[in-house]
């Protein structure tokens, strides 16, 4: 739940601060529109979103030296949650039943390749 608030709030606070730069800025704007626009994009990242059986999780996929992978067990029970990376070791976390979490990788351009819910660790 707290991620969701976060990111809510994130995405309200970069709306406002779009909103006050275009209403202040406008006549600028004008002139150097796309390469402004190119430039606030460009630090942006692509999420990933997707979800198992029990599990709901989040990544984003532009890592330089890290990705961090957020996950939510949504079942009763206690699942593991496995996440492979490309340059980074590979990791299997054990979620209690209405747990969330997450888990940072490191590694040279880390890329997530799969999450998978497995039922047993180790």
């Amino acid at each position: 739940m707290r991620i969701r608030t976060k990111a809510a709030l994130a995405a309200a606070s970069v709306a406002a601060s779009m909103l006050t730069c275009s209403a202040t800025a406008a006549p600028a704007s004008a002139t150097a529109g796309p390469a402004a626009s190119a430039q606030s994009q460009a630090g942006a990242l692509d999420v990933v979103r997707g979800k198992t059986r029990c599990f709901t999780y989040s990544y984003g996929d532009d890592g330089i030296r890290s990705v961090t992978v957020y996950f939510h067990n949504r079942c009763k029970h206690s699942r593991g949650i496995k996440v492979r990376v490309a340059q980074a070791v590979d990791d299997c976390v054990w979620v209690r039943g209405g747990d969330y979490d997450r888990k940072k990788f490191k590694g040279p351009h880390p890329t997530v390749q799969t999450v998978k819910e497995v039922g047993h660790c180790g």
